[in-house]
């Protein structure tokens, strides 16, 4: 009786440990994979979203308003005391929205009196036009808030009078007038002097602009823009198209200009 007592006593005694030993064992496999493999999931999103959250706020804090800049072109009264046949003044007003968007309207007048080489006398005085449209800033997403590197569509609008004129020749034998020679009606025969003053014209255009716009002391700045411009309706004089076109140029289909021009930031 006692042999069989102490021996099952004995082998309850190794029996148990076995069992939790196991089971501890299990547990433990089991449990550590998942252990490892927790620590390695939650930084990487963690991180994503900490990513996300600092872009929003970098673009969160562009203010919607950004400045209203007024400038002057100084193309055209350069090149008119270059010797060009156009005279034009202008003022440009932009509005920076997000550092991204620039709303901009142009006011402008323009005229011109100049002779061709076959004696044909074109005169058209300072007439208005406007341009409105707008411009994108590819360089919105740095802090940077006075210089752009753009690119705009306009829509412009000019209304204006010219008159059209030849002067006819002198005989210098007789002392008659006779006609041009250097102006022939195909029809009739000969040349015919004519005087077409008081002629109406108004011309619809749109414009594709690439510029840019620097800074170069406090609130003032320079800027340059070259535009292509391309004509989509017209209405005409009685007796022929207009040769100068103010804020276009020169009337045909298709057009390319220049501005070079002095900004101001206003400071609100």
């Amino acid at each position: 009786m006692r042999f069989r007592i102490c021996r099952y006593s004995m082998s309850t005694v190794t029996v148990r440990p076995s069992k939790r030993l196991i089971s501890l064992l299990l547990l433990f496999c089991i449990g550590l994979p998942l252990l490892a493999q927790t620590p390695q999931k939650r930084p990487t999103q963690v991180q994503k979203r900490d990513q996300k959250k600092k872009e929003v706020a970098e673009i969160d804090t562009i203010p919607f308003y950004n400045g209203t800049f007024i400038g002057v072109d100084l193309y055209g009264p350069g090149s008119k005391l270059l010797g060009s046949d156009f005279m034009s003044a202008e003022i440009n007003i932009g509005v920076n929205l997000k550092n991204r968007f620039i709303p901009t309207i142009e006011f402008g007048m323009g005229g011109t009196d100049t002779w061709s080489e076959t004696g044909i006398h074109y005169k058209s005085k300072a007439s208005p036009y406007f341009r409105i449209g707008v411009d994108y800033n590819t360089m919105a997403k740095k802090k940077e808030k006075n210089s752009f590197l753009y690119a705009g569509l306009r829509y412009g609008f000019s209304s204006f009078k010219y008159d059209v004129s030849t002067l006819p020749a002198e005989d210098p034998i007789w002392g008659d007038v006779i006609g041009n020679p250097s102006l022939e009606d195909n029809y009739w025969g000969g040349s015919v002097p004519f005087n077409h003053p008081g002629m109406k014209s108004t011309v619809q255009w749109l414009e594709l602009v690439v510029g840019v716009q620097v800074r170069i002391y406090k609130n003032f700045n320079m800027g340059w823009s070259v535009r292509m411009k391309y004509k989509t309706s017209a209405s005409i004089g009685e007796y022929g198209d207009p040769w100068y076109v103010p804020g276009y140029g020169k009337f045909k289909s298709n057009n390319m200009g220049i501005t070079y021009s002095l900004i101001y930031k206003l400071p609100l």
